[in-house]
């Protein structure tokens, strides 16, 4: 699994403190956001990373990303559609400041008392969102407390105290900071000892952070970093294998091969020959950031047709 670090900067528009669109998913590289998230499939299937756990999620599973939780998705191109809730922690702390460090412990519903009470809430609340009328706001305010009264009630969880917060959010950005810098000069010769200089801490502890927060080393990650450009490359040019070897960041098409082998089972030359058959569709790995968000006016048309079928 390769992944990138992003931290996601959520903007709030037509009701303040909560943004519901919908969103076509390929592919979301490893980012955190300050916004708590929920989401439901419309259709389609997903993978979904959180954390290191991997969830394969079907039409209509419901998820649950906390603040500052690193997560990932991975799909089909044009195979999927979600319904994303992205809700500001000013819109729940402001009842009670606790709620601020609250992290629920469970990510994924898919049947059960709390999924048949949370869908028609959260699918209810998206109904007023793009059907607003002078009071839509406070309906949607309404029914969105309804669900995290729901998931209170319901869903184990834990309180951290600031000292956890700041070292939650503190990681996050780390690893951010890690990652963009992969990103950015993964087609360089860079080192594990570039990154703990960007951090300002030894090699060692350097390696122990990656592989905690990551769940693999810094040369694995690199690699699959390079392997996603690669991909992308023969997607979208007609350059030879040496040339997108270069272009990746590998120093040898022996190293390409090997990553394409253990990802699909073949060969870098018969991936090259299987990629222009209309029946071969392989998923994205998550790190390479392929979405397509709905405007609200879309996303509000789109979601009156799907909810009428």
């Amino acid at each position: 699994m390769s992944t990138q670090g992003q931290l996601e900067i959520v903007r709030h528009t037509t009701t303040k403190h909560l943004e519901i669109f919908l969103i076509e998913m390929t592919s979301k590289n490893l980012h955190t956001h300050s916004d708590m998230e929920l989401g439901i499939l419309m259709q389609g299937s997903i993978t979904l990373f959180v954390d290191q756990e991997k969830y394969e999620l079907k039409a209509g599973d419901v998820y649950l990303i906390n603040r500052y939780q690193l997560h990932s998705f991975s799909g089909a191109p044009g195979q999927n559609i979600i319904l994303t809730f992205q809700i500001h922690t000013d819109f729940y702390r402001k009842i009670s400041h606790q709620l601020e460090y609250l992290r629920f412990q469970e990510n994924v519903f898919c049947d059960g008392p709390v999924y048949d009470r949370i869908y028609p809430v959260l699918m209810e609340c998206a109904d007023y969102y793009f059907k607003p009328d002078l009071f839509s706001e406070v309906k949607c305010s309404s029914l969105f407390l309804d669900a995290l009264h729901t998931f209170l009630q319901n869903v184990p969880y834990i309180m951290t105290n600031v000292r956890e917060y700041s070292s939650t959010q503190n990681n996050a950005l780390r690893i951010n900071r890690i990652t963009d810098y992969i990103l950015e000069h993964h087609q360089e010769r860079i080192s594990l000892e570039d990154i703990a200089s960007l951090e300002n801490i030894t090699s060692f502890h350097a390696s122990h952070f990656i592989k905690k927060m990551l769940q693999i080393s810094f040369q694995e990650y690199l690699n699959n970093v390079r392997f996603d450009h690669a991909l992308q490359l023969i997607h979208q040019t007609n350059l030879s294998i040496l040339d997108i070897c270069l272009a990746s960041g590998f120093s040898s098409s022996h190293y390409l091969n090997q990553m394409f082998v253990k990802t699909f089972g073949c060969t870098t030359k018969e991936y090259m020959a299987r990629k222009s058959t209309p029946e071969h569709i392989e998923s994205a790995p998550p790190g390479t950031a392929i979405q397509k968000r709905y405007t609200y006016e879309r996303s509000a048309s789109l979601f009156e047709r799907m909810v009428k079928k």
